[in-house]
Protein backbone atom coordinates (compact mmCIF):
# COMPACT_ATOMS: atom_id res chain seq x y z
CA UNK A 1 0.00 0.00 0.00
CA UNK A 2 1.55 3.59 -0.73
CA UNK A 3 1.21 5.89 1.80
CA UNK A 4 2.27 10.05 1.60
CA UNK A 5 3.66 10.80 5.36
CA UNK A 6 4.54 14.18 6.14
CA UNK A 7 7.04 14.99 9.04
CA UNK A 8 8.16 18.12 10.56
CA UNK A 9 11.44 18.58 10.90
CA UNK A 10 12.91 21.55 13.74
CA UNK A 11 15.94 23.07 14.31
CA UNK A 12 17.64 23.45 17.86
CA UNK A 13 15.33 24.93 20.56
CA UNK A 14 17.93 27.77 20.69
CA UNK A 15 18.34 28.49 17.30
CA UNK A 16 17.18 31.73 15.69
CA UNK A 17 15.11 31.88 12.47
CA UNK A 18 16.33 30.42 9.23
CA UNK A 19 17.21 33.46 6.87
CA UNK A 20 16.20 32.95 2.97
CA UNK A 21 20.73 31.53 2.39
CA UNK A 22 20.17 29.34 5.98
CA UNK A 23 17.13 27.86 4.06
CA UNK A 24 18.11 26.92 0.79
CA UNK A 25 21.03 25.29 2.04
CA UNK A 26 18.95 23.24 4.31
CA UNK A 27 16.73 22.43 1.42
CA UNK A 28 19.96 21.47 -0.58
CA UNK A 29 21.14 19.25 2.33
CA UNK A 30 17.72 17.28 2.82
CA UNK A 31 17.80 17.04 -1.03
CA UNK A 32 21.04 15.33 -1.42
CA UNK A 33 20.56 13.06 1.58
CA UNK A 34 17.50 11.74 0.75
CA UNK A 35 17.92 11.21 -3.02
CA UNK A 36 20.16 8.43 -1.27
CA UNK A 37 17.04 6.59 0.32
CA UNK A 38 15.62 3.51 -1.50
CA UNK A 39 14.19 1.73 0.77
CA UNK A 40 14.43 1.24 5.08
CA UNK A 41 13.32 -2.10 7.17
CA UNK A 42 10.20 -1.70 8.67
CA UNK A 43 8.88 -4.44 11.20
CA UNK A 44 9.12 -8.00 11.31
CA UNK A 45 11.93 -6.75 8.78
CA UNK A 46 9.44 -5.84 5.90
CA UNK A 47 11.01 -4.00 3.05
CA UNK A 48 9.48 -0.34 3.39
CA UNK A 49 10.35 1.67 -0.25
CA UNK A 50 10.63 5.54 -0.47
CA UNK A 51 8.99 6.34 -3.95
CA UNK A 52 9.70 9.83 -3.62
CA UNK A 53 9.82 12.79 -1.66
CA UNK A 54 9.14 16.59 -1.25
CA UNK A 55 11.01 18.98 0.82
CA UNK A 56 9.33 22.85 1.80
CA UNK A 57 11.79 24.45 4.31
CA UNK A 58 10.61 27.57 6.03
CA UNK A 59 11.85 29.87 8.59
CA UNK A 60 11.29 27.69 11.71
CA UNK A 61 12.57 24.42 10.18
CA UNK A 62 11.16 21.91 7.17
CA UNK A 63 8.56 19.95 6.22
CA UNK A 64 9.45 16.57 4.57
CA UNK A 65 6.95 14.77 2.48
CA UNK A 66 7.59 11.60 2.02
CA UNK A 67 5.33 8.64 -0.65
CA UNK A 68 5.93 5.23 0.84
CA UNK A 69 5.25 1.69 -0.10
CA UNK A 70 4.52 0.34 3.67
CA UNK A 71 2.01 -2.88 4.69
CA UNK A 72 0.00 -0.36 6.67
CA UNK A 73 -0.08 3.03 8.23
CA UNK A 74 1.60 3.01 11.46
CA UNK A 75 4.45 1.26 10.00
CA UNK A 76 4.28 4.07 7.19
CA UNK A 77 4.50 6.55 10.10
CA UNK A 78 7.44 5.04 11.75
CA UNK A 79 9.57 4.22 8.63
CA UNK A 80 9.41 7.86 7.80
CA UNK A 81 10.27 8.89 11.26
CA UNK A 82 13.51 6.56 10.78
CA UNK A 83 14.53 7.69 7.82
CA UNK A 84 14.76 11.34 8.77
CA UNK A 85 16.23 10.61 12.44
CA UNK A 86 18.82 8.54 10.53
CA UNK A 87 19.39 11.53 8.10
CA UNK A 88 19.56 13.88 11.03
CA UNK A 89 22.06 12.01 13.03
CA UNK A 90 24.50 11.21 10.03
CA UNK A 91 25.30 15.28 9.11
CA UNK A 92 27.13 17.26 11.18
CA UNK A 93 25.32 20.38 9.57
CA UNK A 94 22.13 18.88 11.27
CA UNK A 95 23.29 18.64 15.03
CA UNK A 96 20.42 19.29 17.24
CA UNK A 97 17.66 19.00 15.27
CA UNK A 98 14.83 16.69 15.19
CA UNK A 99 11.39 15.08 14.02
CA UNK A 100 8.80 16.64 15.91
CA UNK A 101 5.92 14.48 14.25
CA UNK A 102 5.55 12.00 11.43
CA UNK A 103 1.76 11.20 10.40
CA UNK A 104 -0.10 10.35 7.48
CA UNK A 105 -1.71 13.05 6.26
CA UNK A 106 -3.68 10.96 3.46
CA UNK A 107 -5.84 7.97 4.58
CA UNK A 108 -5.92 4.60 3.08
CA UNK A 109 -9.52 5.15 2.19
CA UNK A 110 -8.88 8.43 0.62
CA UNK A 111 -5.39 7.67 -0.87
CA UNK A 112 -7.78 4.80 -2.91
CA UNK A 113 -10.34 6.74 -3.96
CA UNK A 114 -7.80 8.85 -5.57
CA UNK A 115 -6.16 6.17 -7.02
CA UNK A 116 -9.18 4.55 -8.36
CA UNK A 117 -10.36 8.17 -10.12
CA UNK A 118 -7.37 8.60 -11.54
CA UNK A 119 -8.00 5.01 -13.22
CA UNK A 120 -11.48 5.44 -14.44
CA UNK A 121 -10.61 8.43 -16.27
CA UNK A 122 -7.66 6.28 -18.11
CA UNK A 123 -4.48 7.44 -16.20
CA UNK A 124 -1.85 4.79 -16.09
CA UNK A 125 -1.23 3.54 -12.61
CA UNK A 126 2.05 6.10 -12.04
CA UNK A 127 -0.32 8.72 -12.80
CA UNK A 128 -2.64 7.55 -10.38
CA UNK A 129 0.21 7.82 -7.84
CA UNK A 130 1.19 11.18 -8.90
CA UNK A 131 -2.95 12.34 -8.59
CA UNK A 132 -2.85 10.89 -4.83
CA UNK A 133 0.45 12.52 -4.30
CA UNK A 134 -0.68 16.06 -5.45
CA UNK A 135 -3.62 15.80 -3.10
CA UNK A 136 -1.90 14.64 -0.06
CA UNK A 137 0.99 17.71 -0.46
CA UNK A 138 -1.88 20.20 -0.87
CA UNK A 139 -3.40 19.04 2.37
CA UNK A 140 0.00 19.38 4.17
CA UNK A 141 0.38 22.63 2.84
CA UNK A 142 -0.96 25.75 4.90
CA UNK A 143 -3.13 27.28 2.54
CA UNK A 144 -2.58 30.80 1.91
CA UNK A 145 -5.86 33.09 2.83
CA UNK A 146 -6.64 35.26 -0.03
CA UNK A 147 -5.46 38.41 0.17
CA UNK A 148 -6.78 42.09 -1.31
CA UNK A 149 -4.81 44.33 -3.09
CA UNK A 150 -3.82 46.25 0.01
CA UNK A 151 -2.89 43.40 2.11
CA UNK A 152 -0.89 42.57 -1.34
CA UNK A 153 0.78 46.16 -1.21
CA UNK A 154 1.93 45.71 2.62
CA UNK A 155 3.25 42.37 2.41
CA UNK A 156 5.44 42.96 -0.95
CA UNK A 157 6.72 46.49 1.16
CA UNK A 158 7.60 44.34 4.20
CA UNK A 159 9.27 41.89 1.40
CA UNK A 160 11.07 44.54 -0.29
CA UNK A 161 14.25 44.69 2.58
CA UNK A 162 15.27 41.65 1.67
CA UNK A 163 16.75 42.12 -1.86
CA UNK A 164 19.96 43.70 0.05
CA UNK A 165 21.68 43.12 -3.71
CA UNK A 166 19.91 46.28 -4.98
CA UNK A 167 18.73 49.48 -4.55
CA UNK A 168 16.02 50.75 -5.38
CA UNK A 169 17.11 53.36 -8.23
CA UNK A 170 17.92 49.34 -9.85
CA UNK A 171 14.17 49.33 -10.85
CA UNK A 172 14.57 52.68 -12.68
CA UNK A 173 11.90 54.78 -11.80
CA UNK A 174 11.23 57.57 -9.47
CA UNK A 175 8.34 56.28 -7.19
CA UNK A 176 9.94 54.82 -3.86
CA UNK A 177 6.78 52.46 -3.59
CA UNK A 178 6.44 51.29 -6.94
CA UNK A 179 10.31 50.33 -6.73
CA UNK A 180 9.87 48.76 -3.23
CA UNK A 181 6.72 46.27 -4.47
CA UNK A 182 8.90 45.54 -7.48
CA UNK A 183 11.50 44.26 -4.93
CA UNK A 184 9.25 42.27 -2.68
CA UNK A 185 7.50 40.52 -5.90
CA UNK A 186 10.69 39.29 -6.57
CA UNK A 187 11.51 37.93 -3.38
CA UNK A 188 8.15 36.63 -3.06
CA UNK A 189 8.65 34.79 -6.54
CA UNK A 190 11.26 32.88 -5.27
CA UNK A 191 9.23 30.97 -2.98
CA UNK A 192 6.43 30.48 -5.56
CA UNK A 193 8.94 29.56 -8.46
CA UNK A 194 10.58 27.10 -6.07
CA UNK A 195 8.08 25.42 -4.88
CA UNK A 196 6.99 24.90 -8.24
CA UNK A 197 10.23 23.44 -9.41
CA UNK A 198 9.74 20.96 -6.59
CA UNK A 199 6.27 20.23 -8.08
CA UNK A 200 7.83 19.83 -11.30
CA UNK A 201 10.71 17.42 -10.47
CA UNK A 202 8.20 14.99 -8.70
CA UNK A 203 5.66 15.10 -11.32
CA UNK A 204 8.59 13.99 -13.59
CA UNK A 205 10.11 11.67 -11.58
CA UNK A 206 6.92 9.52 -11.09
CA UNK A 207 6.45 9.51 -14.57
CA UNK A 208 10.31 9.08 -15.94
CA UNK A 209 9.00 11.54 -18.13
CA UNK A 210 10.75 14.43 -19.93
CA UNK A 211 8.70 18.21 -20.11
CA UNK A 212 7.58 17.87 -23.96
CA UNK A 213 5.45 14.67 -22.76
CA UNK A 214 4.80 15.63 -19.51
CA UNK A 215 1.41 17.35 -18.73
CA UNK A 216 0.44 20.25 -15.97
CA UNK A 217 3.87 21.41 -15.41
CA UNK A 218 4.30 24.25 -13.66
CA UNK A 219 7.32 25.96 -13.82
CA UNK A 220 9.33 24.22 -16.68
CA UNK A 221 7.61 24.65 -19.72
CA UNK A 222 8.28 28.46 -19.28
CA UNK A 223 11.79 27.82 -20.40
CA UNK A 224 13.08 27.23 -23.68
CA UNK A 225 11.04 24.96 -25.62
CA UNK A 226 14.00 23.69 -28.11
CA UNK A 227 15.24 21.72 -25.63
CA UNK A 228 12.06 20.84 -23.61
CA UNK A 229 12.96 16.68 -24.64
CA UNK A 230 15.90 16.93 -22.16
CA UNK A 231 14.16 18.55 -19.18
CA UNK A 232 13.74 14.89 -17.39
CA UNK A 233 13.70 14.82 -13.37
CA UNK A 234 17.91 15.37 -13.37
CA UNK A 235 17.03 18.40 -15.13
CA UNK A 236 15.07 19.52 -12.52
CA UNK A 237 17.35 18.85 -9.55
CA UNK A 238 20.20 20.47 -11.33
CA UNK A 239 18.23 23.80 -12.29
CA UNK A 240 16.76 23.33 -8.51
CA UNK A 241 20.27 24.10 -7.58
CA UNK A 242 20.99 26.96 -9.82
CA UNK A 243 17.71 28.91 -8.93
CA UNK A 244 18.45 28.69 -5.50
CA UNK A 245 22.15 30.22 -6.11
CA UNK A 246 20.73 32.81 -7.52
CA UNK A 247 18.20 33.72 -4.78
CA UNK A 248 20.96 33.42 -2.39
CA UNK A 249 22.59 36.10 -4.09
CA UNK A 250 19.56 38.61 -4.11
CA UNK A 251 20.01 38.43 -0.19
CA UNK A 252 23.53 39.17 -0.34
CA UNK A 253 24.74 42.37 0.26
CA UNK A 254 26.53 42.59 -3.56
CA UNK A 255 25.56 41.74 -6.53
CA UNK A 256 27.18 38.65 -8.50
CA UNK A 257 25.34 38.66 -11.94
CA UNK A 258 24.31 34.86 -13.72
CA UNK A 259 27.51 32.62 -13.62
CA UNK A 260 25.55 30.11 -15.98
CA UNK A 261 22.71 30.09 -18.69
CA UNK A 262 20.58 27.64 -16.29
CA UNK A 263 20.82 30.81 -13.74
CA UNK A 264 20.64 33.01 -15.83
CA UNK A 265 17.28 31.55 -16.80
CA UNK A 266 16.27 31.22 -13.19
CA UNK A 267 16.43 34.76 -12.75
CA UNK A 268 14.61 34.90 -15.38
CA UNK A 269 11.22 33.18 -14.29
CA UNK A 270 11.83 35.27 -10.94
CA UNK A 271 11.04 38.07 -13.10
CA UNK A 272 8.46 37.11 -15.27
CA UNK A 273 6.76 35.50 -11.44
CA UNK A 274 7.00 39.21 -10.10
CA UNK A 275 5.33 40.47 -12.75
CA UNK A 276 2.53 37.62 -13.31
CA UNK A 277 2.08 38.48 -8.98
CA UNK A 278 2.04 42.36 -9.15
CA UNK A 279 -0.87 42.60 -12.14
CA UNK A 280 -2.64 39.68 -10.16
CA UNK A 281 -3.00 41.76 -7.19
CA UNK A 282 -3.50 44.76 -9.07
CA UNK A 283 -0.47 46.70 -8.03
CA UNK A 284 0.61 47.21 -11.21
CA UNK A 285 -0.15 46.21 -14.47
CA UNK A 286 1.65 44.19 -16.93
CA UNK A 287 2.45 47.59 -19.07
CA UNK A 288 3.92 49.44 -16.30
CA UNK A 289 6.04 46.40 -15.01
CA UNK A 290 7.79 46.32 -18.19
CA UNK A 291 9.88 49.44 -18.08
CA UNK A 292 10.39 48.83 -14.32
CA UNK A 293 11.74 45.02 -14.66
CA UNK A 294 13.59 46.04 -17.84
CA UNK A 295 15.64 48.48 -15.62
CA UNK A 296 16.44 45.70 -13.14
CA UNK A 297 17.43 43.38 -15.73
CA UNK A 298 19.93 45.47 -17.29
CA UNK A 299 21.52 45.76 -13.93
CA UNK A 300 21.08 42.29 -12.82
CA UNK A 301 21.50 39.72 -15.98
CA UNK A 302 25.06 39.22 -17.61
CA UNK A 303 25.72 38.55 -21.40
CA UNK A 304 24.77 35.07 -21.20
CA UNK A 305 22.43 35.06 -24.50
CA UNK A 306 20.07 33.46 -23.19
CA UNK A 307 17.18 34.74 -24.94
CA UNK A 308 18.10 33.84 -28.12
CA UNK A 309 17.43 30.57 -26.73
CA UNK A 310 14.09 31.33 -26.96
CA UNK A 311 13.65 32.12 -30.74
CA UNK A 312 13.82 28.50 -31.63
CA UNK A 313 11.05 26.26 -31.31
CA UNK A 314 13.41 22.66 -31.56
CA UNK A 315 16.67 21.43 -31.42
CA UNK A 316 17.58 17.87 -32.75
CA UNK A 317 18.29 15.28 -29.97
CA UNK A 318 21.56 14.35 -32.02
CA UNK A 319 23.04 14.15 -35.20
CA UNK A 320 20.77 15.84 -37.47
CA UNK A 321 20.22 16.09 -41.56
CA UNK A 322 18.73 19.38 -40.34
CA UNK A 323 21.16 21.79 -41.83
CA UNK A 324 19.54 24.94 -40.29
CA UNK A 325 19.47 23.05 -36.97
CA UNK A 326 22.63 21.56 -37.76
CA UNK A 327 24.04 25.11 -38.17
CA UNK A 328 22.04 26.60 -34.94
CA UNK A 329 23.09 23.87 -32.68
CA UNK A 330 27.06 24.80 -33.83
CA UNK A 331 26.26 28.29 -33.45
CA UNK A 332 24.54 28.12 -29.84
CA UNK A 333 27.89 25.56 -29.17
CA UNK A 334 30.20 28.35 -29.88
CA UNK A 335 28.52 30.82 -27.45
CA UNK A 336 27.85 28.55 -24.67
CA UNK A 337 24.18 27.77 -25.20
CA UNK A 338 23.81 23.86 -25.90
CA UNK A 339 21.51 22.15 -23.13
CA UNK A 340 25.22 20.53 -22.05
CA UNK A 341 26.87 23.76 -21.64
CA UNK A 342 23.82 25.38 -18.94
CA UNK A 343 25.66 24.35 -15.49
CA UNK A 344 28.98 25.33 -17.06
CA UNK A 345 30.29 28.28 -15.17
CA UNK A 346 31.76 31.01 -17.80
CA UNK A 347 34.90 31.94 -16.11
CA UNK A 348 35.45 29.24 -13.13
CA UNK A 349 33.91 26.85 -11.39
CA UNK A 350 34.32 28.15 -8.19
CA UNK A 351 32.20 28.21 -5.52
CA UNK A 352 29.77 26.17 -7.78
CA UNK A 353 28.04 22.99 -6.11
CA UNK A 354 29.59 19.67 -6.89
CA UNK A 355 26.17 18.45 -8.66
CA UNK A 356 26.22 20.41 -11.36
CA UNK A 357 28.58 18.75 -13.26
CA UNK A 358 30.91 20.04 -16.08
CA UNK A 359 29.56 19.98 -19.61
CA UNK A 360 31.70 17.38 -20.70
CA UNK A 361 29.97 14.80 -18.19
CA UNK A 362 26.79 12.98 -19.30
CA UNK A 363 24.01 12.93 -16.03
CA UNK A 364 22.56 9.83 -14.92
CA UNK A 365 20.46 7.93 -16.61
CA UNK A 366 16.82 8.11 -14.56
CA UNK A 367 15.47 5.08 -13.87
Amino acid sequence: MDYVVTAELEPPVDATELDALQREGVAALLDRQLALVEGVAGPAEAEIDVLDYRITVHPSGASVVLALDAPALLPAEQAAATVLNELIGESELLVGWSVAHSEVRITEDEFNESLAAAERIGAADDSGLEAAIEEALESAEESEATLDTEQWRSRLTELSGRLRAFDLDAFGTDSAETARLAAGALIHAVRVVTDEIFYDELALAINNATADDAVGLLVLEELPQCYEHRYDSWFARAFLLSSAAVASRLTDRDWTPPRTVAEALALRLFVNEAQVLLEAAELMTWDEGEPVFAAFARRAFADTGHEDLYLVDFMPLGDSEDQLSARLEAQFRERGLTFEQWFAPRESEAGMHPYLRPSSEEHPTEA
